[in-house]
């Protein structure tokens, strides 16, 4: 099931390389978080790993291996689950983040790291079983 297209972006965007910047970024927290599907990393290992290593951005990984499609196929079984949920609401909550449009917003690794902040807030906020929560953190092991 498509859970989004590039094509229904451009309109807003005026352009490609604009209305990618949004799923792309979406796409690429799914990546950094395991919600992708073992059908894609079968498919795209080598650009998944490029992703995380910030060699490729979110948004060429969109349109150069999915398509410009963001489908739920993609997504594994939490990925699907949180994206039904929430994806309706992630350009409202990108428009609160960014002051505007979230189009105008510049694909990089800095905004990246402001929308992946976001988004692993409100997918904790919805699953905190899946968080840290009543876990120590990494550095007071000993304490």
């Amino acid at each position: 099931m498509i859970v989004d297209d590039l094509d229904c972006h451009l309109p807003a965007a005026g352009g490609v390389e604009r209305a990618a910047v949004p799923m792309g970024m979406y796409l690429a927290w799914c990546v950094n978080l395991q919600l992708v599907s073992e059908p894609l990393r079968e498919r795209a290992d080598q650009a998944l790993l490029r992703l995380r290593v910030r060699e490729l951005r979110g948004s060429e990984l969109l349109v150069a291996v999915c398509g410009g499609v963001l489908d739920s196929d993609d997504l594994n079984a939490a990925g699907r689950q949180f994206t039904q949920a929430y994806y309706p609401h992630y350009l409202d909550d990108l428009r609160s983040l960014v002051g505007g449009d979230p189009y105008a917003m510049t694909d990089d690794w800095p905004h990246y790291d402001q929308v992946a902040k976001m988004l692993t807030a409100k997918y904790y906020k919805r699953w905190p079983s899946r968080g840290r929560k009543g876990r120590r953190a990494w550095w007071r092991v000993w304490d």
